[in-house]
């Protein structure tokens, strides 16, 4: 049963902050097209529930989102968690720095899908060689792909995704949109040439782009190239600073489309994407009181995506109103390569790849009725993944490696997915301004994934036939309902109460994850009979604008999961362990997340003529969450990956001439310690499950100001820029180093800390 007391102060603040706070909204700057927090519109075809978010590119630029983890600056319930390179933390020695996904509503991961134009990016992947079970929850590599410039937008879908999204995940979604050239082209513009530069002194990055855009109605094309050249992301420095690094990427995008008859529009593009890192570190040990080895690290991944798109809107079929059906291919590469000098030991290498290969297609049929629009969809995906290991360390560290010169991460493997969705829009009081609506919608999803080459995993004491008999393949079938109402309180402001059950199949280093450890303490298993996480997910809300020159989103959530993927301790024999500890992937635990946001936002020229260019904006988050494990004797403790209350602030002056522009923004974030718990060190031998002694570092509350602006010297040249941190506060992010030990070395500790003041340049011309 779903415990809705938990509901209660939560719903009290989301009431309280719908009634009172809407007068601290903003209105976007004149020139935007697309909302970055909701989608304000007289068409009731557009109306959805649940809670979404668009970002645009001019929001990226404004906001100074120059990375993956940036553009998300000033969303209270969404941010990207990162980790510093070998900054111990429960990683290994070779373990990538940077950012491992998107956390929304405080899951994060994996269980947040991240796709661009439809294709879901790789798996972040976590490294159990050589780390043992301290590295339960870090990822060694994340899902940082992208480039900010490619894109016009990002949609964001908060909680358990729709039954239109092919890319079905817990958490929600983040959707990379790439540019194309009727962004920018309109009749009697044929041509469009844009060139973007900027500098970023957290990173001391340069970035220049270049987008160039041309044709007509009947054929277009668009060209963007983009490079970055950074260094290490700056601390706060006063005690120990950022380790060095240097980094490079380069993006290119080639795309075309073509109203080949009056009926079909085609669409391509190629998309490409690469980055390369150098970085020195020293490792420290899992609890931050000593340096155990100093490193270097050469990183090298890239992302080739293509993509077929045909758009169809037949004239002679009353059944269909439009068809659309795209194709997708990506591949992807990842290289490491790790030089690490133990302290008083020799030097050895470890060089390791997780490359993936991907093809899908999704076909979505659109019909509107009297009163109803239909949308039905079919998709599919196959994909296969290796992960390539090598180290030269068997000859001189038989203790670190007794099974061998090698044990991959994880067992190569395949995976496909077959989907379909129905979902049903049906509007009631169709004549009157207020109207009901009801949607009704479904889901159905099989997925099979099995492992390959096991023969390539293997070691000395393991057999290709002994893992096969471990790692089998895994296949589930679920359907996944929704269902939702929503009330036009007026036109433009609608009221909205929505159920969905959510599901996420467990992923390739879950089923067939590291089988032997490097370790004469521990051995890691995958296992390919794990069942499928689930939930479900309730949220009350209201959107629009109850009047003019105030917009406003608040909701109100919860959720229940159950059969969350952890790892479980045993002491049994399973071919080739030697009687060592074994952690195995199991259904372990059960959990709940609740909370509220609101984003509001007003125009307050609106009402007073001599304000007009004027405005204001407030987004506030609040979520709670607690798991419990199937031990005897636990109970529900909080989840580390909940965030705590976050909230942006902010006054913006639009020259009402479109010649210059100021905002001045404050992020307020409240402090939070990460409970810790004894699941992972548990024997699990029958007795109940004792209290954890560990302490997590108490991560401080802070708040910060921003001071951004812009000046268009000309109608197509604007210079703008802006100073983070104003104050020069010294912080540190929750979700990045919600796992420090309280007893670590202070200057440790330190390292961990975001920037202090930094500021950023940039120039556009566009013609």
């Amino acid at each position: 049963m779903c415990k809705f007391t938990h509901l209660k102060k939560t719903i009290t603040l989301a009431i309280s902050l719908a009634i009172s706070l809407p007068a601290l909204s903003v209105e976007k700057d004149q020139e935007q097209t697309i909302d970055d927090i909701m989608t304000v519109t007289a068409d009731e075809t557009d109306k959805k529930p649940g809670t979404s978010q668009e970002i645009s590119d001019q929001d990226i630029r404004r906001n100074g989102g120059t990375n993956f983890g940036t553009i998300m600056r000033y969303q209270p319930l969404i941010s990207a968690p990162g980790s510093i390179a070998g900054a111990g933390g429960t990683k290994s020695s070779w373990d990538r720095g940077g950012f491992s996904g998107y956390n929304i509503r405080g899951l994060d991961a994996n269980r947040v899908s991240i796709d661009v134009d439809g294709m879901a990016l790789p798996i972040a992947q976590r490294r159990f060689n050589t780390v043992g079970r301290a590295g339960f929850g870090t990822y060694a590599i994340g899902r940082d792909y992208i480039d900010p410039y490619m894109y016009n937008r990002v949609d964001i879908e908060s909680g358990s995704t729709s039954v239109a999204n092919p890319n079905n995940a817990l958490g929600g979604s983040v959707s990379f949109k790439t540019k194309s050239a009727n962004y920018y082209l309109y009749p009697g513009k044929p041509s469009y040439f844009g060139y973007q530069n900027g500098y970023d002194s957290a990173d001391k990055s340069f970035n220049q782009g270049l987008t160039m855009a041309f044709g007509d109605d009947q054929l277009n094309g668009i060209l963007v190239l983009s490079r970055r050249d950074g260094q290490q992301t700056r601390n706060y420095g006063d005690s120990i600073s950022a380790y060095p690094e240097n980094w490079r990427s380069n993006s290119i995008l080639v795309g075309i489309a073509w109203q080949a008859t009056d009926e079909h529009l085609l669409s391509a593009h190629v998309d490409y994407n690469n980055k390369t890192k150098h970085s020195h570190y020293d490792t420290w040990n899992n609890r931050g009181s000593a340096i155990s080895s100093h490193d270097h690290q050469d990183n090298k991944n890239n992302r080739l995506s293509v993509m077929l798109k045909d758009q169809w809107q037949p004239s002679n079929l009353s059944w269909i109103d439009s068809l659309v059906t795209q194709i997708n291919y990506q591949q992807t590469k990842v290289y490491d390569n790790t030089d690490i000098n133990t302290i008083g030991s020799d030097k050895f290498n470890i060089q390791t790849h997780y490359n993936t290969k991907s093809y899908s297609f999704a076909s979505t049929l659109l019909k509107h009725l009297y009163n109803q629009t239909i949308s039905v969809g079919i998709n599919g995906k196959w994909s296969q993944d290796e992960s390539p290991f090598y180290t030269s360390a068997r000859p001189n560290h038989i203790v670190i490696f007794p099974d061998g010169d090698y044990t991959k991460p994880q067992a190569d493997s395949r995976s496909y997915e077959l989907g379909g969705f129905a979902e049903d829009r049906i509007a009631f009081n169709n004549d009157t301004s207020n109207k009901i609506y009801a949607i009704p919608g479904v889901r159905i999803i099989y997925k099979n994934t099995k492992p390959r080459h096991l023969e390539n995993m293997a070691v000395s004491s393991i057999s290709a036939s002994q893992l096969a008999q471990q790692y089998r393949s895994n296949s589930d079938f679920q359907v996944l309902p929704s269902l939702a109402f929503m009330y036009d309180i007026k036109p433009n402001f609608t009221a909205y109460l929505q159920y969905k059950r959510g599901a996420q199949m467990p992923n390739q280093n879950q089923l067939y994850g590291s089988y032997m450890a490097h370790s004469n303490i521990y051995a890691l298993l995958g296992n390919s009979k794990l069942k499928t996480e689930t939930s479900h997910n309730f949220e009350l809300g209201v959107k629009g604008q109850p009047t003019d020159g105030i917009q406003i989103a608040s909701s109100v959530f919860y959720s229940k999961y159950k059969d969350f993927i952890a790892y479980t301790r045993y002491r049994k024999s399973i071919a080739g362990t030697r009687a060592r500890t074994i952690f195995e992937a199991e259904n372990r635990d059960k959990a709940y997340i609740y909370g509220a946001e609101l984003s509001s936002k007003v125009n307050l020229g609106t009402w007073i003529v001599s304000f007009n260019g004027l405005s204001a904006h407030l987004a506030i988050g609040y979520s709670q969450g607690k798991s419990k494990s199937n031990y005897l004797g636990d109970k529900n403790v909080e989840i580390d990956t909940v965030a705590p209350m976050k909230g942006v602030i902010g006054l913006n002056w639009d020259d009402p001439n479109n010649i210059y522009g100021v905002s001045l923004t404050s992020t307020i974030q409240k402090g939070k310690r990460a409970k810790a718990t004894s699941r992972e060190s548990y024997d699990n031998n029958g007795q109940p499950i004792p209290n954890s002694n560990e302490k997590y570092f108490s991560v401080p509350g802070y708040g910060i100001i921003d001071l951004t602006g812009y000046v268009n010297f000309t109608q197509n040249i604007k210079l703008s820029g802006g100073i983070y941190n104003l104050t020069d506060h010294k912080y540190w992010d929750y979700l990045s180093n919600n796992k420090l030990y309280q007893n670590s070395d202070r200057k440790y500790i330190n390292m961990f800390t975001a920037p202090g003041r930094t500021f950023q340049l940039g120039l556009d011309i566009d013609f």
